[in-house]
């Protein structure tokens, strides 16, 4: 009994809930699980996206702010939900599904004081958010849960919980999406906050041209007063010493005041080449969420979402055809959706299986991954590093660049199996043995260095070689 109070302890300190609502929200943990495996697949977000607020004498009171999706599951779940909380919670109950309209004056003002903390400044641009990049439309599976619930815990208890969330994966997988959601969702409950929303490489333009204007301070008191700070492939300020500075300021300023911040990039922080050690440290101290490419399941329930909001009524065999066609991100996978429905409503046609296949056939061909060449090897180092070529293939032997032109060349032989001398010569070397001593360099480091397998694994990634 002592273990379990002090379980529901540490859950009240780290989510700012009583124990009522921590009683609830294990409870409707337990009922969802029992749910989803009776759900369509298209039609789990609905339940996914209930969020349980409070327990009321013998009312539960759950929010969905999708008014289709509480017409959904008052028609078909409402009695099983109500049987299976009874279970959990061990006393008769009803529940209430309610819509973000509907949230109480107390819930939506819990961070007021956290708005009213900042002081006057110059007026932010409004930010501009893709009105279909919501919390609705995002559809959640197992490569992307934990990014999804740590995004909307930043806009239900904004400051208190993942402070900063770094969210980092491939592109094309819903970085942006999220970040978008979060801000919609924030400015929807807090319309007269401040939000600043730019990528890591806006914000390295914005303050060199501050500094060249004699405008720094201006800068530093715009983005030290905002309310959400959302910052998109922050990983472009890496490698710029006087960027990262003001950064970090920033940074400690708005975290210091209990203000949300939410980061995204292409890789982990720990991966970022040229970012400062105590920034490094920084983003490390929230939550760093990853979202993996979806599997087969949620690449198919992507896909019917997609089509439910187009209007169109989409056969699952061609959902399931897409799906398993088109593996590598969500951009990919919605726009062969986009290119079929714009040929069945330019033609007339209507959606088949045969039409599917013929329509799509030169996008899968487009789609397929290109061979892995030394050269492609060369361009996918590069990028992963934030280099350019020429800086492998040229003369120097910068302490930095020497070690990551050994892994490019470990990698070459690695992944195409190219005779050294080939090598050799994409890397503009004449002699084949610094191939070799650099294959046998990284390979030696391997088996004792974890950061360099997790690069090399990265590279794979990226070269669809990933074992």
């Amino acid at each position: 009994m002592t273990r379990r109070r002090e379980e529901v302890a540490a859950e009240q300190l780290r989510f700012g809930e009583n124990e009522a609502q921590v009683q609830l929200r294990r409870a409707w943990r337990n009922v969802l699980q029992a749910l989803l495996p009776q759900v369509a697949i298209s039609s789990r977000r609905y339940l996914e996206a209930v969020e349980p607020l409070a327990i009321e004498g013998d009312l539960v009171r759950l929010r969905l702010d999708s008014a289709f999706g509480r017409q959904w599951i008052y028609h078909r779940l409402r009695h099983e939900m109500e049987h299976l909380l009874e279970q959990q919670l061990h006393f008769p109950v009803r529940i209430e599904l309610v819509g973000e309209e509907e949230v109480s004056t107390e819930a939506r003002h819990m961070a007021v004081p956290m708005l009213e903390s900042v002081p006057a400044a110059p007026p932010l641009p409004p930010p501009r958010f893709n009105p279909e990049y919501t919390f609705e439309t995002f559809v959640v599976g197992r490569s992307n849960r934990l990014a999804h619930g740590a995004a909307q815990a930043v806009v239900d208890a904004p400051g208190k919980r993942y402070n900063p969330l770094f969210l980092y994966s491939l592109p094309g997988l819903g970085k942006t999406h999220l970040l978008h959601a979060i801000g919609q969702a924030f400015l929807a409950r807090f319309p007269q906050a401040r939000v600043l929303y730019l990528s890591g490489e806006e914000f390295l333009r914005r303050y060199v041209q501050a500094v060249r204007q004699g405008q720094a301070d201006e800068f530093r008191e715009l983005h030290r007063s905002v309310h959400l700070w959302l910052v998109d492939d922050v990983q472009f300020i890496a490698g710029r010493e006087r960027t990262q500075e003001e950064f970090f300021h920033i940074f400690n300023a708005l975290f210091a005041t209990a203000r949300p911040m939410v980061l995204t990039s292409d890789k982990p922080p720990r991966e970022l080449l040229g970012l400062e050690e105590r920034l490094r440290s920084r983003f490390e101290q929230g939550l760093c969420a990853d979202i993996a490419p979806p599997d087969f399941e949620l690449r198919v329930a992507i896909l019917l979402a997609k089509a439910e909001r187009e209007g169109i009524a989409l056969p699952m065999e061609i959902a399931e055809f897409i799906a398993d066609k088109v593996q590598s991100n969500v951009r990919a996978l919605e726009g062969a959706l986009t290119r079929l429905i714009a040929h069945s409503s330019l033609h007339r046609e209507p959606l088949s299986l045969e039409t599917a296949a013929e329509v799509l056939r030169t996008f899968f061909v487009d789609a397929q991954p290109q061979p892995v060449t030394v050269q492609r090897v060369l361009e996918v180092v590069c990028h992963e590093f934030g280099i350019h070529p020429q800086e492998l293939t040229g003369k120097s032997r910068r302490g930095d660049i020497v070690p990551i032109r050994q892994i490019a060349m470990y990698a070459a032989r690695d992944l195409t199996g190219e005779p050294w001398a080939r090598i050799a010569q994409v890397f503009g070397r004449n002699d084949h043995t610094t191939v070799l001593h650099a294959y046998q360099q990284v390979s030696r480091r391997l088996s004792r260095d974890p950061q360099l397998r997790a690069r090399i694994e990265a590279i794979r990634r990226r070269l669809g070689c990933s074992e």
